[in-house]
């Protein structure tokens, strides 16, 4: 059997099609928030990137989910940012998190996917925000399913010209705009989680399903007369 063998063209520049006269503006790479969870960092490559959509898939509740959205939300506040929260189910328990982290958080209650997804659509217009949350874990998952995806996409525009981090929490992988997936795929005992959060945080299981960072490219900012 022949081996199928990957060939990769080398693109044609903008710059090689437009030309000469042209001010470019400078190439910049996005930002990146590191999660402070040192495996899951190194996995992708940094952290996680603004203007891109992030998909956390949590199978279980034992996953280390709450770990994770919590992790998150001390690195928001770590950069002296506000982060929203949007909580489709009303699962969140104020009481596990630290005290510091929530003078830094609007937490949305929400009672369906639907409602969550409308009030993430309103929060990417925010410009006060440095990173939204929306955690579905325990939403309907048949609800979940027949979200259209031009719902995800619009979420996926709508980070990338905010520029926040946007992290939504799934019980499955589910969203075909994500740009960076991660799933959760260990177990974390009830004797790990009376530990201090940083401990349980080693403790996660994490595989990177999908990594594309996005940056910007080289764009032409204004074509000269003459």
């Amino acid at each position: 059997m022949a081996l199928a063998r990957a060939v990769q063209l080398e693109p044609v520049r903008l710059r090689e099609i437009i030309g000469e006269g042209v001010d470019w503006a400078t190439r910049t790479d996005r930002d990146t928030l590191g999660t402070g969870i040192d495996h899951l960092d190194r996995a992708l490559e940094g952290g996680l990137s603004t203007g891109v959509l992030c998909e956390f898939v949590v199978p279980r509740p034992s996953s280390g989910g709450q770990t994770l959205l919590l992790h998150l939300l001390e690195a928001m506040r770590r950069e002296r940012r506000f982060a929203a929260l949007v909580d489709g189910a009303n699962s969140f328990d104020p009481q596990t998190a630290p005290p510091i982290v929530l003078e830094h958080l609007l937490w949305i209650r929400c009672s369906s996917a639907k409602q969550a997804l409308e009030a993430a659509d309103a929060v990417l217009r925010d410009e006060n925000f440095g990173m939204t949350l929306v955690d579905l874990r325990d939403c309907d998952l048949r609800s979940l399913r027949r979200t259209r995806s031009t719902d995800w996409y619009r979420l996926q525009r709508l980070a990338g010209k905010s520029g926040m981090v946007l992290g939504i929490f799934t019980p499955r992988s589910m969203i075909p705009s994500a740009q960076i997936r991660v799933k959760l795929t260990g177990r974390i005992s009830a004797r790990q989680s009376d530990a201090a959060l940083s401990e349980v945080a080693k403790g996660l299981e994490v595989e990177v399903l999908r990594l594309r960072k996005q940056e910007m490219r080289d764009f032409p900012q204004m074509i000269k007369a003459g």
